[in-house]
């Protein structure tokens, strides 16, 4: 997969998905806030409903305590309930409720006296022993409690019978009974009665606020169901139970009735036998196809319900009805989600447009990226003129210049490596031409033999011996150092080395001829270049040795008897210091006795802890030398420099010649 690809995918990964889990968190936090905000409106709404039922019921309850109490002769007197007077008192003690009572019954406790004969309206009925019931009280049933005992009469206070008995009253007064006025009438009188609770319900639950009796739990109103059971008091002491059967078709309407509509909410109540109860008819069949009724039963245990585009929320109300709010959201989901969508299309547009800009930029980016690959090719193909545009001042542009500057590097290292192995060929060219100059083997001539090895360091130097034989059968013998290193050094040294060639067969005085050759070379070399060199001649049958020593380490003469000499400088380097004079020595070696010669690349041989060797270690070495020839001197003596050093290469080569006399 090209760069460019994967720009582009990491572009719309990085971008759409963010986007899409940003729109989606959003949508769901949305609609999840929202849901909240809902089900904390609709359950303050049937919260509300609930208590107005509560003080419906409550205002009832004390509506009938009036009822049964006032208008008593005397706190002396026993108090005989009277049905004609409490007929009378009906409309204005039950008030505005009266539109929503069907019936009210009073129970007299027993020993009171008899009340007296009843009239219209009322009825009393002997009441039998009532067994233990479920459901509300009054007729209805006992809610587990007894009725008075035989013989005791309840006074039944039709309330229905009562508007019958007005609606009579007006056909007296002309009004035709079949007249279909008076129903009009009638049912315009209830709705007003209904209107008008509606209206005084603060009036109402002011009253009840203000009112200690309404506090006093033992005269508090009892509600199950339809039914309000109340504890009729008089002086301190219970005359008796008066209770009331309510249409909860007109109470549930009127209560419902308070219920906001604002936001398309519909109240709604359910009974203890399951029947729906709605403000309007309508409003029933849109509940009944959420299937309400079973919802508002899991609802009511504090548990909000969401069936389709609507929020369920109820609330049990003590005497069993379940009061609820269903609120429609689908409308505002609609909203969200279209809020949503449309944020969604509103990113997917911006970044429409910017993946429209990056295609160019990332094509762009890959062509450079290209450009600078096939770059890298021709460089590693050994092309090191190859060069890549600069086209810009960015990251590309600074990567393309350090490009070309790494490949100018590489032309002129590779120049340099060209130039280096150039010279390397020269020096190893070099090194087998001063190797070529130096002895191959071991000379021998009657008792003596001599022999001479270089350990070659690192670089070309300018280290040399020689030894061969003079027309007159004398030993000549050479050993020298030229400063420096290099080619410069061995080309010296081989100029040296023929001049001497050439010269000892003519040069009897070694002090004349060490003399103008000091002169010659500070003439025909640069200023900084000298040599240190060991010069002698040895006359076989005298055992004479004639030397001149320029500034060279000392050879070490061991005698046959275990002493050791040394054959000292007598003068300084050659074109050191030009024109100070060589004196000539001479030594008489005997039989058994050898001869030593060294650079200075053997006592300064160093180790891994930098110690060099140096001259006393050395004459140690060569005394423990095994002697019986001088290869084997020789062999002795490099294998002990090998040791000391270690893995340390030398800084300079390390030559040596043994001269032994049999």
């Amino acid at each position: 997969m090209s760069l460019r690809t994967r720009l582009i995918i990491a572009f719309l990964l990085l971008s759409v998905l963010p986007l899409s889990a940003v729109t989606f968190l959003s949508y769901t936090s949305s609609v999840r806030a929202f849901e909240l905000a809902a089900q904390r409106e609709a359950t303050e709404s049937a919260t509300d409903v609930s208590r107005r039922m509560e003080m419906v019921t409550a205002d009832v309850g004390r509506r009938m305590d009036r009822l049964f109490v006032a208008g008593t002769d005397s706190p002396l007197r026993p108090f005989t309930p009277d049905p004609q007077s409490i007929r009378d008192r009906v409309g204005s003690l039950l008030g505005d409720t009266a539109a929503l009572v069907e019936r009210v019954e009073f129970h007299p406790t027993p020993g009171l006296p008899s009340a007296p004969d009843p009239v219209a309206g009322s009825v009393p009925v002997p009441i039998p022993p009532s067994p233990p019931r479920r459901g509300g009280l009054g007729p209805g049933g006992g809610g587990g409690r007894r009725g008075p005992p035989p013989g005791s009469q309840v006074i039944v206070m039709d309330i229905p019978r009562i508007v019958e008995e007005a609606r009579q009253a007006a056909a007296a007064q002309g009004v035709a009974p079949a007249d279909p006025k008076i129903g009009r009438l009638v049912e315009k009188r209830i709705e007003q009665q209904l209107a008008a609770n509606q209206a005084g319900l603060t009036r109402i639950a002011e009253e009840m606020t203000r009112d200690a009796a309404l506090a006093d739990a033992r005269r508090a109103p009892v509600a199950q169901g339809q039914n309000i059971e109340v504890a009729i008091q008089k002086d301190g002491r219970v005359i008796g139970r008066a209770n009331a059967r309510l249409n909860m078709d007109r109470t549930l309407r009127m209560v419902l009735g308070f219920a906001r509509r604002d936001q398309g909410e519909i109240s709604f109540a359910v009974d203890r036998a399951g029947t729906l109860y709605t403000p309007e008819a309508t409003d029933a069949a849109q509940l009944k196809t959420l299937g309400v009724e079973q919802t508002a039963l899991v609802a009511a245990e504090g548990t909000p319900r969401r069936t389709g585009d609507w929020i369920v929320v109820a609330r049990r109300a003590p005497n069993g009805i379940i009061f609820g709010i269903a609120r429609p959201i689908g409308e505002s989901l609609r909203d969200i989600r279209r809020a949503s969508v449309r944020n969604l299309g509103f990113g997917m547009l911006v970044i429409a447009l910017a993946f429209i800009g990056i295609v160019p930029i990332s094509h762009r980016m890959t062509q450079r990226l290209t450009t600078l690959t096939r770059g890298v090719q021709q460089l590693a193909s050994g092309d090191f003129r190859t060069r890549v545009p600069v086209g810009s001042r960015d990251e590309f542009g600074a990567l393309a210049g350090a490009f070309n500057q790494m490949a100018e590097d590489l032309e002129r290292h590779e120049a340099a490596a060209v130039e280096q192995e150039r010279l390397r060929r020269e020096l190893e060219l070099s090194r087998l031409i001063q190797t070529e100059m130096l002895p191959r083997a071991p000379l021998r001539t009657g008792a003596v033999s001599i022999a001479g090895i270089s350990i070659p360091a690192q670089e070309v130097g300018g280290d040399f011996f020689n030894y061969f034989l003079l027309p007159d059968g004398r030993l000549a013998m050479l050993v020298g150092d030229v400063s420096g290193k290099g080619v410069g050094a061995a080309l010296l040294m081989a100029n040296i080395q023929a001049t001497l060639r050439a010269r000892l067969p003519h040069e009897h005085d070694l002090s004349t001829l060490a003399d103008r050759l000091d002169g010659e070379l500070e003439r025909n070399t640069p200023g900084a270049v000298y040599l240190t060199l060991f010069l002698a001649i040895f006359d076989l049958d005298s055992r004479l040795l004639r030397y001149v020593n320029a500034g060279h380490n000392p050879p070490v003469v061991l005698r046959q008897n275990g002493s050791i000499d040394t054959l000292d400088a007598t003068g300084m380097p050659i074109a050191l210091y030009a024109g100070h004079g060589y004196t000539e020595r001479r030594v008489t070696l005997q039989p058994g006795d050898l001869v030593f010669f060294y650079t200075d690349g053997l006592v300064e041989a160093a180790n891994a802890a930098g110690d060099m060797l140096g001259f006393e270690p050395l004459q140690r070495l060569l005394a423990s030398a095994d002697r019986a020839t001088v290869e084997a001197v020789l062999r002795d003596m490099e294998h002990h420099v090998a040791e000391f050093r270690g893995t340390v290469e030398l800084a300079d080569d390390a030559t040596m010649m043994a001269l032994a006399i049999g």
